[in-house]
């Protein structure tokens, strides 16, 4: 095998990384991938002391390399927020179905749900309150932890720092209580075209 083919090899294996991981956080495989993430992880990492004279094969190098780390923190950000019972949307769910269908051939059949009551702590809210007339940062924050978590699932890496996304919430509030004056905002998390984005009204 070349290192070509061997660089080929890997980034097809990242390809089917991602599409167990997707399955794992949508409740379709009941535990993460970490055995197979690892391997690969080792994989990658002995290429490190390869000698790779091709241009072209150090650029290929250097970009899977820059596409497993990437995908490798966002795995791990998504994991902290499904371990605090992030819910995941019906939009992600069937794209994960449809990507490891089309891995299968078309044999893919999701697994069965989990039987017995929901833990408490996976029980989310679909709108998050935010008060008018003070700094609530953990309301701003839980909204903005479902907010990555979201784009995280559809597969959307254009992700605002938590400061930057704090101001532009800020500024929404403000906007609406110029217009209506109400003490909350309830802000929304909105699907539409695998995208992520978020609708505000005031607080009845």
């Amino acid at each position: 095998m070349t290192l070509e083919e061997e660089l080929r090899q890997i980034e097809n294996e990242i390809r089917k990384l991602k599409i167990a991981f997707d399955l794992y956080f949508i409740g379709s495989n009941p535990k993460p991938p970490l055995d197979q993430r690892d391997q690969l992880d080792r994989q990658i990492k002995k290429l490190q002391s390869v000698q790779i004279k091709s241009l072209g094969d150090r650029f290929l190098y250097n970009s899977i390399v820059n596409r497993f780390n990437a995908f490798s923190e966002l795995w791990a950000k998504s994991m902290r927020v499904r371990e605090e019972g992030a819910r995941v949307h019906p939009l992600a769910a069937r794209a994960a179905h449809h990507s490891a269908a089309a891995e299968n051939g078309g044999s893919f059949k999701p697994g069965p749900a989990p039987k017995g009551p929901r833990p408490a702590r996976e029980k989310v809210k679909d709108s998050w309150r935010v008060p008018t007339d003070r700094r609530d940062e953990a309301a701003v924050r839980n909204l903005y932890e479902n907010f990555i978590a979201a784009k995280n699932q559809v597969g959307d890496r254009k992700q605002p720092s938590f400061e930057a996304f704090a101001r532009e919430i800020g500024r929404h509030a403000a906007a609406i209580k110029g217009k209506i004056d109400c003490q909350a905002i309830d802000f929304k998390l909105d699907f539409k075209d695998n995208k992520v984005s978020i609708k505000a009204k005031p607080a009845k």
